[in-house]
């Protein structure tokens, strides 16, 4: 399964003009096959340098238009275009701990070479909400500044914004899975390692991945965004920031940065792999190699959890240390069966999940982990969370949820109370 990596044609840098294109190159036989070291025609901005595969400006090496983390809901939604922000702009790079590497913007006969000002800071891994869990490079971008240099060879992700005049380098420690279809539920990575390092591509892979039917993302270094100017002014009325997202989203064969969650449809035991290589961006395999045991569900509870329930005329939350109405299942055979009865819901809370024993480290799914059913199925739908999204404010239900321990098929019924 393939990602259609997305490259272009850099903007205006620091006073200078730059035009951009967007061009979707796809994972066939195509030009990305050809020597990496060619210079491009066209103006724009690249990775050069020894420390890297590109002894000259290459397509291969170039940046990419990157998503204001601070806007993913309007990105995913459509409310605003994925070039949006065209001086917010990023790159994967395989780059060696010996030699360095600039970023080298041209324009027509003008070359111009930018690395970092002298206010070069080391962010401590985990410093940051949300932030990678490794230490990474942030400074000022700065024209015949600083070549850039690594402290260990691996894959990097480079990101400079020319307006806020920052850049920031940060090592991919791994790529790894999580959500509530993943061993660690959405509280820990299941870790993808590399397998080696090489500047014309690398691989992150782990097997024996037991995988349910729920959600998922991909995420590196064990954090959701980077921070590059956590005060940057985006106009009046709406959040200040600058953050690049260091997750997917969408689809395997559809990688979205910050892009919706993944629903896991087969169940099993799966090798999820992750590959990059320049020009072409990253390609994501999961091979199923064995099915799950049949799970035994007797002593779990589960119950409801989110704004979108209301409990004695409240909004409940989705801090609740404790799940609504939760209780262990009826049994019958392989088949577990929980009721919620005279659940009233509300329209303006995002919606609820099921959760087990209030931790989201245990079992939690949505809308996208079930199979709907009911007189009252119609009256729900999901969001870019996969949860259950009420359509009728105020209304009031009764819920049926079976399990399958064999296959962990699971029925979701709503009927009015």
């Amino acid at each position: 399964m393939r990602f259609i990596n997305i490259t272009t044609r850099p903007w205006s840098i620091l006073g200078l003009f730059l035009f951009a294109a967007v061009l979707f190159s796809g994972c066939g036989d195509d030009d990305d096959d050809d020597d990496p070291t060619v210079t491009p025609v066209e103006d724009g901005l690249y990775i050069v340098g020894d420390a890297s595969a590109f002894g000259s400006p290459s397509l291969n090496g170039n940046f990419s238009i990157a998503r204001n983390e601070v806007f993913n809901g309007d990105y995913n939604s459509g409310a605003i275009a994925e070039n949006d922000r065209p001086e917010l702009l990023e790159a994967f790079a395989a780059i060696s701990s010996t030699g360095s590497f600039t970023v080298r913007q041209i324009n027509g006969s003008t070359t111009t070479d930018w690395g970092f000002g002298g206010d070069l800071a080391v962010i401590p891994a985990s410093s940051e909400a949300d932030g990678p869990q490794v230490d990474f490079q942030r400074g000022s971008l700065v024209a015949g500044g600083s070549a850039i240099t690594v402290p260990a060879d691996g894959l990097y992700h480079i990101i400079l914004d020319t307006e806020a005049a920052v850049l920031v380098v940060t090592p991919v420690a791994y790529w790894g899975v999580i959500g509530a279809a993943t061993p660690g539920g959405w509280s820990s990575d299941t870790q993808l390692p590399s397998t080696g390092f090489s500047t014309s591509g690398m691989t992150f892979q782990a097997t024996d991945i037991a995988m349910t039917l729920a959600d998922y993302k991909f995420r590196h270094s064990g954090g959701w965004k980077i921070n590059i100017d956590e005060n940057f002014d985006n106009g009046a009325g709406v959040d200040p920031g600058i953050k690049v997202n260091t997750n997917f989203g969408g689809s395997p064969d559809m990688l979205v940065p910050g892009g919706d969650n993944i629903s896991n449809t087969v169940t099993g035991f799966y090798t999820v792999s992750m590959d990059w290589t320049p020009g072409e961006g990253f390609a994501v395999t999961l091979t199923k190699t064995d099915d799950l045991p049949t799970f035994d569900y007797s002593n779990t509870n589960l119950g409801l959890i989110g704004a979108g329930l209301t409990v004695n005329g409240v909004a409940y939350t989705w801090d609740e240390g404790e799940d609504y109405q939760s209780s262990t299942p009826a049994v019958n055979g392989n088949i577990y069966t929980w009721n919620y009865t005279d659940v009233e819901v509300n329209t303006s809370g995002g919606g609820f999940k099921v959760r087990e024993d209030g931790m989201w480290a245990n079992i939690n799914f949505g809308y996208t982990g079930v199979t709907m059913a009911g007189s009252a199925a119609a009256d729900f739908e999901t969001n870019g969370d996969g949860n259950f999204v009420p359509l009728v404010d105020g209304a009031v239900y009764n819920f049926t949820l079976e399990i399958d321990g064999a296959t962990d098929l699971r029925t979701f019924t709503a009927e009015p109370a």
